[in-house]
């Protein structure tokens, strides 16, 4: 009997071993099949994450060497051209054809800021300022945006960059002649780009109504020329008098001329002289530069720096046509 019950004993004994044994050896290869398989998805998600950085570093990489040029182009007249193709421009580095990579030829919207000088010089045409600046928003479409910005010594934003009419003209109803001369146009540019189009996509201009008696430090004249070009920004300044022809103004203060038309030059925009009686027609002139501008786009060879991109030129194959871009190009 004893033998009996000692067997079964035994064979529990010997089966609840092997059971254990078959436990602990499912389990370890349980846990290695585990292992395995995290060790796996960690290098298909390390792998995966590697692409994925790099995919990610490519448009930056792209788009920071992408060297844009915003122009415009006139006939004989002075008119200005629009709906001309790709292939109707040619870009030329250092008197090499580059291929054009981008192109944009549609109309889109204008993002325009409006700086009134408001020293003292402008007393007596601050009324013909307000009212040129209010015809100059009439001009512009629903899709576009303006900023009202007032200069003398100081710079005061009036506005913030808006679609609405209302905000705008009652941020011109506002501005103030200041009891001191002297205006800081090129630093009131330099904080308008830093604040507003320095990181903005798009077209973008800025419209000085001035007298021309501008003050400033050369140096700060030079970052805002920097700063226009990096952003790709047009400038528009307008001369006005009140009394006098616009010849006669400008003789009198030919060194501040000679910065504004610099600045005007450089960035492609267009530099005018009215009465003040006539400044709607500038404005009209202006509104069609923009709506007729063209972008263009290549890269640079063998992704040359800003300091090594020689002479940038570009050409149409139209008789009779001229191109109007900015004369430095940077990244």
């Amino acid at each position: 009997m004893k033998r009996i019950l000692k067997a079964p004993a035994a064979t529990e004994l010997i089966c609840e071993k092997r059971f254990s044994e078959n436990a602990r050896q499912t389990v370890g290869f349980k846990l290695k099949q585990a292992f395995i398989i995290s060790f796996l998805c960690f290098c298909a998600f390390a792998a995966f994450a590697k692409a994925q950085d790099q995919n990610d570093e490519a448009p930056i990489k792209v788009d920071t060497l992408l060297l844009t040029i915003p122009l415009t182009v006139s006939d004989a007249r002075g008119r200005n051209v629009p709906g001309l193709k790709k292939g109707n421009f040619t870009i030329f580095q250092n008197g090499e054809e580059q291929e054009i990579e981008l192109f944009l030829n549609e109309e889109a919207p204008m993002n325009v800021a409006i700086l009134l000088d408001t020293s003292f010089s402008t007393r007596d045409v601050l009324d013909d300022i307000q009212k040129a600046a209010r015809d100059f928003i009439k001009i512009l479409r629903p899709e576009d945006r303006a900023i009202i910005v007032s200069f003398d010594s100081r710079t005061s934003f009036l506005s913030g960059l808006t679609y609405d009419r209302k905000i705008l003209s009652k941020a011109i109803d506002q501005v103030r002649i200041s009891e001191t001369n002297g205006s800081d146009m090129p630093d009131a540019i330099l904080s308008v780009v830093n604040n507003y189009f320095a990181s903005m996509k798009g077209r973008k201009a800025i419209v000085v109504l001035t007298d021309g008696q501008v003050t400033g430090r050369v140096y700060t004249a030079q970052q805002t020329l920097d700063a226009l070009q990096k952003a790709d920004v047009l400038l528009y300044p307008i001369i006005f008098s009140k009394n006098s022809s616009p010849s006669n103004a400008s003789n009198t203060n030919s060194k501040s001329f000679g910065i504004l038309k610099i600045l005007t030059e450089e960035t492609a925009g267009r530099f005018y002289e009215k009465k003040a009686a006539k400044l709607k027609e500038a404005f009209q002139s202006i509104a069609e530069d923009l709506k007729n501008q063209y972008l263009l786009g290549f890269y640079p060879q063998n992704g040359e720096t800003v300091k090594t991109l020689g002479h940038i030129r570009v050409a149409v194959d139209q008789k009779g046509f001229a191109v109007r871009a900015k004369k430095k190009l940077s990244f």
